[in-house]
């Protein structure tokens, strides 16, 4: 696996050369960030540009794919301009989850209030909500357990904020945040987090599943509105 570490002073230093003063900065998200990465995991490279346009991802394209492994790089790019005009409710967890390597992210980014946070979250909440309804009353039953993992990897980010709202922590991790956890809160990121758990449970018992995921998502946005 890649020195992540390496691997993102090597892009600055690409980036630096490719667009100059036009490159106000760049930051790791993602897997690699929380060193909970796989082999196979995507590199969540975020990358703000004075302004952005095709002929710019072009270029932006172009130079991570001289880096190794550099197919496996993803992740945000944008325009000053656009991020400043991104809706605030979406931007919380985006900062809090991006680890610096050049430049200054807060001093792009429009001010968020704890309203912003909150609003963000309920619409994480309730995504999460109807999805996992959505995949009970229309996905093919013998399959629909396993769609639903997808929910559960969500899970672990829109519990990262209700966590933080209720104790001021923001957890930075999966392992950072478990054993601020307990009850079905603590077995959701723990079904998310073990694969064999969760392949134990869809096997044993699938619409548990469900159910835990509603009954989580149901309360939260209850609190939530509060």
């Amino acid at each position: 696996m890649i020195d992540i570490q390496v691997w993102m002073r090597e892009a600055v230093t690409l980036l630096q050369r490719e667009f100059g003063a036009r490159l106000l900065f760049v930051g790791l998200q993602g897997s690699r960030r929380r060193g909970e990465a796989r082999e196979d995991s995507d590199i969540d490279i975020l990358t703000i540009l004075d302004k952005l346009d095709v002929a710019d991802l072009a270029a932006y394209r172009r130079v991570l794919r001289t880096l190794p492994e550099g197919e496996k790089a993803c992740g945000f790019t944008c325009g000053r301009e656009e991020l400043l005009a991104w809706p605030p409710c979406e931007l919380f967890a985006f900062a809090q989850d991006t680890d610096a390597y050049y430049g200054d992210l807060a001093a792009l980014l429009p001010p968020v209030t704890r309203k912003d946070i909150v609003d963000g979250v309920r619409m994480a909440v309730s995504g999460l909500h109807h999805y996992t309804i959505y995949l009970y009353v229309s996905g093919e039953e013998s399959a629909r357990a396993e769609a639903l993992k997808g929910v559960y990897k969500s899970f672990f980010f829109a519990m990262q904020v209700v966590e933080y709202l209720r104790s001021g922590l923001y957890s930075r991790s999966k392992g950072e945040l478990l054993p601020r956890l307990a009850g079905d809160e603590a077995e959701l990121l723990r079904l998310g987090m073990d694969a064999a758990r969760y392949e134990e449970k869809q096997n044993n018992s699938p619409d548990a599943l469900f159910q835990i995921m509603l009954a989580w998502t149901g309360k939260t946005m209850k609190e939530l509105a509060k």
